[in-house]
C-alpha cells in the first residue's frame, strides 16, 4: 500500500461559479480530467472530498471515490483534512478539484520533496515568469524564496523589488505560486489546528499562516499548464486549450 493519499477538494458551491466541478469540458465533469489526472501521477489512492451528495453521486459513475465532508469546511486544507481522517498515509497531497490540466509531475514532485527532505513540512509548486502581467496582478500570488527552493514569504504584491535594475536583475525571475500542496500528515494536523495568522489577514494567503508558525515550505519549479476552473470564461478557454494539445 502507498504511503500517500491524492485528496481533491472539490466544493460544489462555489461562490463565482456553482457547481463549476461538475460542468462539462470535452464531454467530461471537470473533476474527471482533474481525477485522472491524479491517477496517471501512480503516486497513491485517489480521494475526492465534498460537501454535495449531487458530487458522490457524479463521481461513482466514472469510478471515483469520494466522501461527503461537513458543509462548514473553511477551506480546501480543512476538507483533505476531514477526509483524511481513518487513514493511514503518511503523505498527503491536496490537488484541487478545479485543475483539470495539472500535470502527474507535478503531483509526483510534490511526493519526492515529502519524502526525501525531513526539514521539510509542506511542499508546493512555482512557475518562473517574467510577465508583468502576472506579476503585478494580485490574484497571481508570488513567492520568495532561497537558494535551495525554500520559501521566505508570499505575496500578492510584486515581490521582490528590484531595486538596482542592471541586467542580472533583469535575468532574475519571479516565482509565481501555484495552488497544489503536498503535507506530511503531522503537518497538516498542526497546521489546520493553528488560529488565522495576521499576515494571513492582510494578504488573504493561508499559507502565510505556516511560515508564521516556523512551518518550512519547500518549492518545486514547474512548467505552465492550462487554465483552472473560476468563471464560464475559464471554461472556453480550457475547450481552447485541449483543442491546442
Amino acid at each position: 500500500m502507498s504511503d500517500v493519499l491524492i485528496a481533491v477538494p472539490a466544493r460544489y458551491g462555489s461562490s463565482r461559479l456553482p457547481g463549476k466541478i461538475l460542468k462539462k469540458l470535452a464531454g467530461k465533469p471537470v473533476i474527471q480530467h482533474v481525477y485522472e489526472q491524479c491517477l496517471k501521477a501512480g503516486v497513491g489512492d485517489v480521494l475526492i472530498a465534498t460537501e454535495s451528495p449531487l458530487v458522490v453521486e457524479a463521481c461513482a459513475r466514472f469510478g471515483a471515490k469520494a466522501i461527503l465532508t461537513s458543509e462548514t469546511c473553511q477551506s480546501g486544507t480543512d476538507r483533505i483534512y476531514e477526509a483524511a481522517q481513518g487513514r493511514t498515509e503518511k503523505y498527503i497531497i491536496n490537488v484541487q478539484g478545479d485543475e483539470p490540466f495539472i500535470s502527474p509531475s507535478t503531483i509526483t514532485k510534490m511526493a519526492d520533496i515529502l519524502k526525501s527532505d525531513p526539514a521539510c513540512d509542506i511542499a508546493t509548486a512555482v512557475i518562473a515568469t517574467l510577465d508583468d502581467q502576472i506579476i503585478d496582478n494580485p490574484n497571481c500570488v508570488k513567492a520568495v524564496l532561497t537558494p535551495e527552493m525554500k520559501a521566505l514569504y508570499f505575496s500578492r504584491s510584486r515581490i521582490p523589488y528590484k531595486r538596482q535594475p542592471d541586467e542580472a536583475a533583469q535575468k532574475a525571475p519571479y516565482w509565481k505560486h501555484c495552488g497544489i500542496y503536498g503535507y506530511k500528515r503531522e503537518a497538516l494536523e498542526k497546521f489546520v489546528h493553528l488560529p488565522v495568522s495576521p499576515l494571513e489577514k492582510l494578504e488573504k494567503l493561508e499559507q502565510l499562516r505556516a511560515l508564521e508558525a516556523g512551518m518550512t515550505i519547500k518549492c518545486a519549479q514547474i512548467e505552465l499548464s492550462g487554465p483552472a476552473i473560476d468563471t464560464e470564461a475559464d471554461l472556453a478557454a480550457a475547450e481552447k486549450y485541449l483543442q491546442t494539445k
